[in-house]
């Protein structure tokens, strides 16, 4: 069977949905960065980005594996807003927006989540159709993985990825992510339960 045309091309990995890290570690993201180069920023999450969070909820794929609304409406996005704040504060991760520099307009979300395994993380990450193709998300993550591993008690990030979705490999590998294995049957989708590529970064891959 052919991969879904729109899933191969979706720069989508599960951010806040996956079934996998039910830990809170409350302090080990004391404060949200902002991390930036000359493309791209990394920053909180603002109200201002409800046109974003729109689009993002009219994408084929982004609502099923993550907690973007669908249907969208002003209250449901805020409230995307305020979850993504939380992380933060309950200790369950970090979330980000992903933002053009040239224009101040977010683009995507990039996330780290805790595994029950003390020091590792996962990422998650998506960028909108209207996005894409232009080297956000693989600056992005190259940013936020680096500024992670730096975090005391953070050793390990995780990215599970399906393994059609060739965008996404792309993106991972590109930021210097290995491929460890296949996990058959591991994410959970509004269908069916998927395989997953998981990815791995440590510190000693960007020494």
């Amino acid at each position: 069977m052919l991969a879904n045309p729109a899933k191969r091309e979706a720069f989508i990995v599960p951010c806040d949905n996956v079934d996998v890290d039910p830990t809170c570690r409350p302090g080990v993201f004391p404060e949200a960065p902002q991390l930036r180069d000359e493309l791209v920023v990394l920053r909180n999450w603002s109200y201002d980005d409800l046109p974003c969070i729109e689009e993002a909820s009219r994408d084929l794929v982004i609502p099923g594996g993550t907690s973007v609304p669908n249907p969208f409406s002003d209250e449901a996005g805020r409230a995307f807003v305020e979850r993504q704040w939380s992380r933060q504060t309950s200790g369950s991760g970090l979330s980000l927006a992903i933002v053009e520099a040239a224009t101040g307009t977010a683009a995507g979300m990039m996330g780290l989540f805790h595994r029950a395994q003390p020091g590792i993380v996962g990422v998650g990450y998506w960028t909108v159709t209207s996005r894409r193709r232009r080297g956000f998300t693989r600056r992005s993550l190259r940013l936020f993985s680096r500024w992670a591993l730096g975090v005391p008690g953070i050793d390990r990030i995780e990215a599970l990825i399906e393994p059609d979705n060739v965008g996404s490999i792309r993106v991972a590998e590109d930021a210097g992510f290995r491929r460890e294995g296949l996990l058959r049957k591991y994410l959970s989708t509004e269908s069916a339960r998927v395989d997953a590529l998981l990815y791995s970064l440590i510190r000693e891959d960007i020494a």
